[in-house]
């Protein structure tokens, strides 16, 4: 009996030390020789840095006006290369609106950094941090640790206050380094009631809800919170690969939202709404609804609404939307809501997406055409979850118009579109048509093709250089981006094509339509190079090495969409005349692919001896596809790699 209860005592203190030690892992300012000594992550060794710990809390506390929101942060981090360094840059968002706004305070960090004898300590400065305006709402504070290098730990912490209820913190568990535990502590009161939403697999995540046992007070009331507890270990990285929208929409996470606001007083209040109470509030709202309604008797009076009597619906619509884009500008932010009166938008000429488009809508209507807003997510905001009649989950407003016996939707902050084609930040699964009545998703994937095209004229001189002129010509998004990348820039062309072998003529580069709306993009230069030469025979890439050169797909296997943006044709035709004195020793197989998913078709064609034919096609026919396909996809790049680099091979005769 003696040597049970040894043995139990014995054991109790092996679990507080257990315990204990587990709690000090993750406290603020310990360092251990293990952290120290750290070189690389067992469980990912490819790894640029590590979380050590990521703490959260979230709590309410009295203030003069009722309960603010406290929210508290602390995290350490172990960087195990130079490429890690970059997790020393902290970004910190906070929230204003009116004279409101939220403070982040109590911001402290230190940097370790081990000599193999001792640890040095650098301290967080106010010098480290300073504050950027991100839009009308939100603010960054921007923190960069000093001094850390390859081997460095650092950790830091910080507290905000918000007055705001509805901007409870979200927490991701996930970075795009491994997490080795991460925690996010609620606190809730019986006031406010939030719906909460996790994304990621739910049998990683522990979560514990119990009833605090002490009592806290405001005014008259008193109440006890009830404490969430979230909590994840071993999370691997996220690996933010080629194709996809955002990271939020696939990144572990939990997303809070108020929904219900219960007055100590008596009786509640819904915040958590549906998609029709939403869209009539929206109509009624006067920085949405109602800027429609004001706008469109603003559109009465111009002179470019009355000239449009007897006009077709397709040359009123043209005729608006050309008007918006060459006489308002885009600010560059955006949002749902107008930022100024429709007074003081004419008069500046200039303001956010919603200011430009809800204005384009009330001209719209004005002409006699129905048009009416879009609502939805860009595509570095995520993607629309509508079993979720969540507010927040937009950031963007489009217009959508019936023209004739068709609907177009159009966005007037992007200059250069076609005006029934919206710009690529826009194009996120399905936005919410804000109308009387009536509940209706817009699929605004797109299914007209791209498409991008070479023709590569290329000789063979005597001197054993090559001469090309080539033709680019390009249609739909791609002209888009080409526009936006290349425009009149020589230096962008030349960054673009040359190679290691090939180089473009500067003098010879011109370029057509850069500023022209909804025209393909075109340009034309010369390439001059030498091929290489081995054993006296020559092997030319008849596409001058234009062709992708590397699979964007790396990983063995993806758990979401490979997403595109919209379904593309790149064609390369070449032809290749060589001098007397030539023949051709080889020439590439022709192949051909087509299936659901894709087309490829390489061809090669030999003329008199001196000229040769060859064509590259290949189309990627969607532009998301499920991730069940991956493999096939990445099948599908290595051949357009393959046959996109074979060379002709030449031979003296």
């Amino acid at each position: 009996m003696r040597s049970f209860f040894s043995t139990l005592i014995l054991l109790c203190f092996v679990f507080t030390a257990i315990k204990a030690e587990n709690i000090n892992k993750y406290e603020y300012g310990r360092i251990s020789q293990e952290e120290a000594d750290m070189k690389e992550y067992p469980k990912d060794k490819n790894a640029e840095a590590v979380v050590l710990f990521d703490l959260g809390k979230s709590f309410f506390r009295s203030s003069d006006e009722g309960l603010d929101v406290i929210y508290e942060r602390t995290t350490k981090i172990k960087v195990l290369s130079e490429a890690g360094v970059k997790y020393a840059e902290i970004l910190i968002p906070y929230y204003q609106e009116g004279n409101s706004r939220e403070q982040v305070y109590d911001l402290e960090g230190t940097v370790y950094n081990y000599d193999d004898v001792k640890i040095h300590k650098i301290a967080l400065t106010a010098a480290n941090s300073y504050d950027e305006k991100i839009n009308n709402y939100w603010m960054l504070k921007k923190v960069v640790m000093p001094d850390v290098k390859p081997g460095s730990i650092f950790e830091y912490k910080y507290k905000i206050s918000s007055p705001f209820k509805f901007n409870l913190r979200d927490w991701e568990f996930q970075w795009k380094i491994p997490v080795i535990y991460s925690q996010y502590i609620v606190k809730m009161v019986p006031f406010y009631e939030y719906a909460w939403s996790f994304q990621g697999n739910t049998q990683t995540l522990e979560r514990n809800s119990v009833a605090d046992t002490y009592e806290h007070r405001i005014g008259p009331y008193t109440y006890k919170e009830l404490i969430h507890d979230f909590s994840m270990t071993d999370i691997p990285a996220f690996n933010d690969e080629e194709f996809i929208t955002s990271s939020n929409d696939y990144i572990t996470k939990i997303d809070f939202q108020l929904a219900k606001v219960n007055h100590p007083s008596g009786g509640s209040t819904d915040v958590m709404t549906t998609w029709e109470k939403m869209n009539k509030e929206l109509l009624d709202y006067p920085e949405f609804g109602k800027f429609i309604t004001r706008a469109e008797k603003i559109g009465a009076k111009l002179p470019l609404i009355t000239q449009l009597k007897g006009k077709s619906d397709e040359e009123k619509f043209n005729a608006v939307v050309d008007y918006v884009k060459d006489n308002y500008s885009w600010n560059e932010m955006t949002g749902k809501y107008i930022s100024k009166s429709p007074a003081n938008f004419v008069k500046e000429k200039t303001g956010n997406v919603a200011d430009i488009n809800l204005f384009t809508i009330g001209l719209l209507r004005s002409a006699g055409l129905k048009a009416n807003p879009v609502l939805l997510s860009t595509r570095s905001h995520g993607k629309v979850k509508i079993d979720y009649p969540f507010m927040d989950a937009f950031n963007y407003v489009v217009i959508i118009c019936e023209v004739g016996d068709k609907r177009v939707v159009a966005d007037a902050t992007e200059r250069l579109t076609m005006n029934y084609r919206l710009p690529i930040r826009a194009l996120n699964d399905v936005g919410l048509i804000v109308q009387k009545d009536k509940i209706e998703w817009l699929d605004l994937d797109i299914y007209t093709i791209s498409t991008t095209t070479f023709h590569i004229n290329t000789k063979l001189l005597d001197d054993d250089s090559l001469n090309s002129t080539v033709t680019y010509i390009s249609t739909e998004y791609d002209a888009l981006n080409s526009k936006a990348y290349f425009g009149s820039d020589v230096e962008n062309i030349k960054k673009r094509f040359n190679s290691s072998i090939y180089s473009v003529v500067d003098s010879t580069v011109q370029t057509k339509h850069i500023n022209s709306r909804g025209r393909p993009f075109a340009a034309s230069f010369e390439m001059k190079g030498k091929p290489e030469i081995i054993n006296n025979k020559i092997y030319i890439n008849p596409f001058l090495d234009m062709t992708l050169s590397q699979n964007p797909l790396k990983q063995e296997s993806r758990l979401y969409p490979i997403d595109m943006i919209y379904p593309d044709t790149d064609k390369y035709l070449c032809k290749l005349t060589i001098p007397d004195g030539w023949k051709v020793e080889h020439l590439p197989a022709n192949k051909k692919i087509s299936d659901d998913l894709f087309d490829l078709e390489y061809t090669v064609d030999l003329f008199d001896d001196k000229n040769i034919s060859i064509t590259l096609n290949y189309t990627f026919k969607h532009g998301v596809y499920p991730a069940e396909t991956y493999a096939d996809l990445k099948a599908f790049f290595e051949e357009m790699i393959t046959k996109g680099n074979e060379k002709i091979v030449l031979a003296k005769k």
